[in-house]
């Protein structure tokens, strides 16, 4: 008997745990996707602030893999610890917890009342405050809310599959920047409204047909202008229209335009920011009128 207990007490020992793959999947980590997210203002109503991350690459840093993640205006070095369920800034020579090289950002892993102490962006303590379910572009998926606090204080809601979904922050407290993602791509899938461009009507004259035109400049790096015409509708005074940008694998990866629009000619801007260089085409959509045109992006 103490045999037998003795083996199943060495087998206990020696199991390797699997990775934790739920947590990874709170914030997806693939060369291309982009998050799209509006945020407001309040007490003060400052206008809506447009804005998208995204992951430009993976890259290799002392033999672990990381991913180059660009948030706002600033840079950073990505990983998921799939084993803990930590998210996972590079910080050489100044980690905190058991990393020598990473700052913790969240433990994905976390149930609520679980907290965390690391000095990463002006924020010490991160806690997790809840978990649910959340109708994310009609898909229901699980949540975990966390509470970041100190003279910075921000708020996050990461859903499954998704990432962040829902934050806000204030200096010194409570939140007065609330943002909320619109749009997405991820994993080549576009969900939501990833059009930030603002759409420009030119000229005066009402158009006599349908028409898109070659964007300019072509090849471009990253930005380029699309120029469209809507001719008046003899059944409404609007069409639907839809200016859709696919990759050469079919695949959609930006929605520039998706209204009803008046006639008349617009101009559109499309940033190939944080998509790799290749051929792309351009589809516009409008009652039974289509057209696409090949763009070619070179960086």
């Amino acid at each position: 008997m103490k045999i037998c207990f003795l083996i199943f007490a060495l087998n206990l020992a020696s199991e390797v745990f699997p990775a934790d793959t739920a947590s990874v999947k709170y914030f997806p980590l693939k060369a291309g996707n982009t998050w799209y997210y509006k945020t407001t203002y309040s007490p003060i109503p400052f206008p809506p602030y447009f804005h998208k991350d995204f992951i430009e690459k993976d890259t290799s840093i002392n033999g672990i893999t990381y991913f180059k993640f660009y948030q706002h205006s600033s840079v950073s070095y990505i990983r998921v610890d799939s084993v803990k369920g930590n998210l996972l800034a590079y910080s050489p020579g100044n980690g905190c917890g058991s990393y020598a090289n990473d700052k913790i950002i969240d433990s994905l892993a976390s149930s609520p009342g679980n907290q965390i102490i690391c000095l990463y962006q002006n924020i010490q303590t991160r806690r997790c405050v809840s978990t649910g379910t959340q109708n994310v572009f009609g898909i229901i998926s699980d949540t975990r809310d966390f509470a970041h606090d100190g003279l910075f204080v921000e708020n996050i809601k990461y859903a499954k599959n998704f990432g962040v979904i829902y934050s806000c922050s204030g200096e010194p407290p409570p939140c007065t920047g609330f943002t909320n993602l619109i749009g997405c791509r991820i994993d080549g899938i576009v969900y939501g409204d990833t059009n930030l461009t603002s759409i420009k009507q030119i000229g005066n004259s009402i158009p006599e047909n349908f028409s898109l035109e070659q964007n300019y400049p072509n090849p471009f790096n990253p930005k380029t202008i699309i120029n469209y015409s809507i001719p008046s509708n003899v059944r409404s005074q609007t069409s639907d229209v839809k200016l859709l940008i696919y990759n050469s694998l079919g695949k959609e990866v930006a929605t520039l335009v998706n209204e009803k629009q008046n006639p008349g000619s617009y101009s559109v801007e499309f940033s190939g920011e944080g998509l790799p260089s290749g051929i792309y085409f351009c589809k516009l959509e409008a009652g039974d009128f289509n057209k696409t045109k090949i763009m070619v992006l070179l960086k």
